[in-house]
């Protein structure tokens, strides 16, 4: 059984749909990578972490992925406040939580907002996600149901 991820977020971002499998569906178990580089991989992971209350992360890690294909620098910039107003804020409902060090980083760079701006917040909201959230993930009944819904490969079988 193989599904056609076919989601609009494909669209504009140069993104070719990729057939999702129980092989691709189980490399995502296995590597965090693996299973944010694929669309239908981190729809999944969201859906996950939304059920947490804890969906603010992989949507800072998205935005940031999103702030580093603009090349206006005036589209840089309001991208950039709007993700520090989104994400970074004291007075955010979805403020990320980050050390006082990376903040203080952050803090610095919006200044004069680049593309890379958030690069240090972004590796830790990064590590945090692949060392909390994604065992989580990988561990929950979601997860389960979308590799169970492939079926059963024979050699994992145990008879």
């Amino acid at each position: 059984m193989t599904i056609l991820c076919c989601c609009s977020d494909h669209i504009g971002t140069g993104e070719k749909p990729k057939k999702v499998t129980y092989e691709l569906v189980k490399k995502w178990g296995e590597s965090f990578d693996e299973l944010l580089s694929h669309v239908t991989g981190r729809r999944a992971f969201t859906a996950f972490l939304k059920s947490e209350y804890s969906d603010e992360n992989i949507l800072f890690w998205n935005a940031c992925e999103e702030l580093k294909k603009e090349k206006n620098p005036e589209k840089i910039e309001e991208k950039a406040r709007i993700i520090y107003e989104d994400f970074i804020s004291i007075l955010s409902s979805k403020e990320v939580s980050l050390d006082a060090t990376v903040r203080e980083a952050v803090n610095e760079n919006m200044k004069n907002p680049t593309s890379e701006s958030f690069n240090a917040a972004q590796k830790q909201i990064y590590t945090l996600m692949q060392r909390d959230s994604y065992p989580r993930f990988v561990a929950s009944s979601n997860y389960r149901e979308i590799r169970n819904s492939f079926g059963i490969i024979e050699e994992e079988v145990d008879i």
